[in-house]
């Protein structure tokens, strides 16, 4: 193949990768913009097919969709200078393409590259705005909402204390606090117990102590995305939707003493609740041992009373049968007599010949 051939090859292909290069495909879960010698000459758009200069246009292509990100956990002082941990998520999508490229990019035409920065900006927004409004608020109010269903003592202040953690001491008083899970879930059992106490449906009450505890929540959590995108809808362009807390916990230095407190209270509250059911039982108990003594002092007198009616009316019947006939009454109990008194050979009877026990055996008559 000569030099003619090859400079032919050569620049069909470079022809080849000029027409390749004169067009560009936005998809619709993408956002684009167009640079030419890095200055941006179109924005934001629309998908579809559309050309471009080859060699000179640059298409960047960033994500258009909603996308979350986990914030790395963070520790916050409440406005009773309790220090939690606060584990959190924030929703995010970019609103302004073209000036998230130029705050963003720095000049890199990565979207993969631009996405993990954006991340890194939006932490320490997102942990400013927390931070304030853990601040503006006690433990209870965290956990519960505002006005919530916890009792007083459910998160004891004392539990945790700000100089004893920077000290590396866990602090604490003798009431145990609960854990958040079980607070809330203490929330709910007391709203269901209420529920069932009316029949089965949930309560006016109940109903509204959740449904402000829910609008509360609610309030802080708007509250810090609109924080949050307030600052980086207009540095950035991106705008938060949205900014959550998944979990709210006790620090490391703490936890082991205030799961120690917990199981405590529960040894407490385990010990009241076998005592009282103690009592109960000696309650019970002696109610019934009453009630046999009482049943059993009835059944007697009862049969003492049958008894003694029996009696009065057998020897009614004896006095009777007896007056009507003396002699025969006396022969027969005579006979009565004589029959019980030998009824065993071996029974020996030792009386005077002239006892009238003999009379009817000596005589062929009864006097």
């Amino acid at each position: 193949m000569g030099t003619r051939s090859w400079l032919m090859l050569v620049a069909v292909g470079v022809l080849l990768l000029l027409a390749l290069d004169s067009f560009y495909i936005v998809n619709e879960t993408e956002k684009a913009v167009l640079k030419r010698f890095a200055r941006v000459e179109k924005a934001d758009i629309e998908p579809g097919i559309y050309p471009k200069v080859p060699l000179i246009d640059d298409v960047v292509r960033v994500d258009g969709r909603l996308l979350t990100h986990d914030v790395p956990t963070q520790s916050f002082l409440t406005a009773e200078k309790k220090l939690l941990n606060v584990d959190a998520f924030v929703t995010w999508r970019i609103a302004d393409v073209q000036r998230y490229i130029v705050s963003v990019g720095a000049g890199v035409n990565d979207g993969l590259a631009m996405e993990r920065r954006a991340r890194e900006l939006l932490d320490p927004r997102v942990n400013e705005a927390l931070r304030n409004q853990f601040a503006n608020r006690t433990v209870q109010e965290v956990v519960a909402g505002q006005g919530g269903a916890l009792p007083d003592d459910a998160l004891d202040p004392s539990a945790v204390n700000t100089e004893d953690l920077l000290n590396g001491q866990s602090g604490g008083g003798d009431d145990q606090p609960k854990t958040f899970s079980e607070a809330e879930a203490e929330a709910g059992a007391n709203a269901e117990a209420q529920a069932a106490d009316d029949g089965g449906e949930p309560s006016d009450t109940a109903a509204s102590s959740l449904g402000d505890e829910t609008d509360q929540r609610e309030k802080l959590m708007n509250s810090v995305a609109q924080e949050v995108n307030a600052a980086t809808l207009e540095d950035l362009g991106i705008e938060v939707v949205d900014v959550r807390v998944k979990q709210v916990d006790w620090p490391d230095q703490v936890r082991g003493r205030v799961f120690d407190r917990m199981r405590a209270e529960r040894a407490r509250d385990a010990a009241e609740h076998r005592a009282r059911g103690r009592e109960d039982a000696e309650r019970i108990r002696a109610a019934a041992d009453r009630q046999q003594t009482q049943t059993i002092a009835q059944a007697y007198e009862e049969a003492q009373r049958l008894r003694g009616a029996g009696d009065a009316r057998a020897t009614s019947i004896y006095a009777n049968a007896y007056g009507k006939d003396e002699e025969f009454f006396r022969f027969y109990r005579s006979l009565q007599a004589y029959r019980e008194s030998f009824d065993s050979k071996e029974d020996v009877l030792i009386l005077s010949p002239d006892s009238e026990f003999f009379q009817y055996l000596k005589q062929n008559r009864g006097r």
